[in-house]
């Protein structure tokens, strides 16, 4: 049995304050949101925390760091997904195979982690038809899926009596403390971070990036589900969760920790409700379509970059509805959003 200690911290050489048996390992991938923090934590037994994407610079540089502390894949025992992008899980399935290591996530992510391909797939017509009911060009949803399809190439499917489940205020012992399961959906509907309670640190994973806002990310309801998640909606009530924590550092996957938690979520939130005010103004006089919205806020967006704007575009439109201020009108297969107070 390990006995509890007093939170002991050390300084990486980038100048983070982290537990001592928790270290970052910053790995490249070839995605325009650069290198991606993953987290590991020594123990009985190695835990990694997100693990890149399938992709070979990427898998060397893991190798790479993990064999300078001494370690190979065959060592790790447990990997935690905090959500199911494939640059936090891409290299799961080739940890697992040299390792058997026990893959755990959030339920909800299940269908992503072992049975990736037949997923992908699934979602496919719902891009296609949210991208065509948003006012998109049919070329240019096609584009869209195409950029999809060469995502998919950047993870595989784990197998799935190695997938076990974590839920919200979950216990889980990491060196020797035991953190908690926050669950956070929003940039993604299955989205984790983990707490420590002793020491106050936050493994955040790509729900607050110290210098990026995260997207919410359209996504189609999950298997056995009817309704799509409201990820904007989802994103700001999350980050008011997590303001409510006694946070000391917060450890994204992109770029550098998080010193201030309350004062980022004020800026996101405060951020939100600008753009909600400003696509209302838009509404009222030069667009109706989210496409159309679309174009004005991110003007000259190529390919797999009209998905993110889109979702962005999208789910301040659901808030917008929520909250009375538009409602959605559906005539010749697009939707329209008509401000009420115009109506």
């Amino acid at each position: 049995m390990q006995l509890r200690r007093t939170c002991q911290v050390r300084r990486n050489l980038a100048g983070c304050s982290i537990l001592d048996y928790l270290h970052t390992i910053t790995i490249p991938t070839p995605f325009p949101v650069g290198p991606i923090n993953c987290y590991l934590a020594e123990g009985d037994g190695l835990t990694l925390i997100d693990t890149g994407p399938k992709d070979p610079p990427t898998l060397e540089a893991l190798r790479k760091e993990l064999s300078a502390r001494g370690f190979a894949f065959k060592d790790i025992r447990r990997v935690i997904v905090t959500h199911a992008h494939v640059d936090h899980f891409g290299l799961a399935a080739q940890i697992v195979a040299e390792s058997g290591a026990a893959v755990l996530s959030h339920s909800r992510n299940r269908w992503w982690l072992t049975d990736f391909e037949r997923e992908w797939e699934r979602r496919y017509d719902f891009y296609h038809d949210a991208f065509a009911r948003s006012g998109a060009p049919l070329e240019q949803a096609d584009k869209v899926i195409a950029g999809m399809r060469r995502l998919s190439e950047y993870a595989a499917s784990v197998p799935a009596d190695h997938f076990h489940p974590l839920e919200d205020g979950d216990p889980l012992a990491l060196g020797s403390d035991e953190w908690r399961v926050v669950f956070a959906p929003g940039h993604a509907s299955g989205l984790i971070c983990l707490y420590d309670p002793a020491s106050h640190v936050l493994v955040s994973s790509d729900h607050l990036l110290r210098d990026i806002t995260s997207n919410p990310v359209l996504e189609p309801p999950t298997r056995g589900e009817t309704d799509r998640p409201r990820a904007l909606a989802d994103y700001i009530a999350s980050m008011k969760r997590i303001a409510q924590l006694t946070v000391r550092l917060a450890l994204p996957a992109h770029g550098e920790p998080i010193g201030d938690v309350p004062a980022l979520v004020d800026a996101r939130v405060a951020f939100h409700r600008a753009r909600l005010d400003h696509i209302e103004a838009q509404l009222e006089c030069c667009a109706q379509t989210p496409y159309e919205i679309c174009n004005i806020l991110f003007p000259n967006l190529k390919s797999f970059d009209t998905f993110l704007g889109l979702s962005e575009v999208i789910g301040h439109l659901d808030i917008l509805e929520a909250e009375g201020r538009v409602r959605r009108d559906t005539r010749d297969g697009l939707w329209r959003y008509i401000p009420t107070r115009t109506a």
